[in-house]
């Protein structure tokens, strides 16, 4: 595609629906993609405040960010966040504590720097196809091609999540967690849709796979 001709398809959705693992596998079947994962910007900010001893920050987090030497790169068509030049692992990134943080602290400060910095990232890669995740993308970038609403059964969610932990946490308490972000988020009306908005229910799907080339049949 030449620069102008890109496609951005925004995967937005339930709590632990599977948005991430879905968009790995749209980038292997979306020609010349790369995946944008705008939540992992904001976990590597909750991850940095957790090894900061600083308690004079900035409540601001796109300052927060700059101030804690939080980066954003692709890597092999992915998102990777850096700290103070570290690169920072998936399953510190994805952890439980940075999920509920992110959630709360998300709720009760003004973003709309961090949007900018996020729209400028959408931009900048105008020479590939981009799958952006994340929360409130159609305030971040409503001109998205295609807007993509995932939802999921509730126990199947704590399923999934149940399983990536590692059984780490019981069930109940994984169910608890994501009500309460699924709560926070709507309170915070990061689930708004638009025009270009497709729900896509991916419960009975049984692989992240089946669930990409489904939606890609709707787009």
């Amino acid at each position: 595609r030449t620069n102008m001709e890109n496609i951005v398809i925004g995967i937005e959705g339930d709590v632990a629906s599977g948005k991430t693992t879905i968009c790995k596998e749209l980038i292997n079947i979306v020609p010349n993609s790369i995946f944008i994962d705008a939540g992992s910007i904001y976990r590597g900010i909750m991850q940095a405040l957790k090894q900061s001893n600083n308690e004079n920050l900035p409540n601001d987090p796109y300052e927060l960010m700059r101030n804690l030497q939080v980066e954003f790169k692709i890597e092999n068509r992915a998102t990777v966040i850096y700290i103070a030049g570290n690169k920072i692992s998936d399953e510190e990134i994805h952890s439980a504590s940075n999920a509920e943080k992110v959630s709360k602290f998300a709720r009760n400060v003004n973003n709309e720097n961090l949007y900018k910095f996020a729209r400028e990232i959408i931009k900048s890669f105008k020479e590939y196809n981009i799958i952006i995740s994340g929360r409130g993308l159609q305030y971040i970038y409503p001109e998205m091609t295609k807007h993509i609403f995932i939802k999921c059964d509730l126990e199947e969610r704590v399923l999934r999540r149940y399983n990536q932990y590692g059984q780490k946490y019981s069930k109940d308490e994984i169910r608890k967690m994501i009500i309460e972000r699924d709560q926070l988020h709507e309170q915070s009306g990061f689930n708004k849709q638009g025009e270009n908005t497709i729900i896509v229910d991916v419960t009975n799907y049984k692989t992240a796979s089946e669930a990409a080339n489904h939606i890609l049949t709707l787009i």
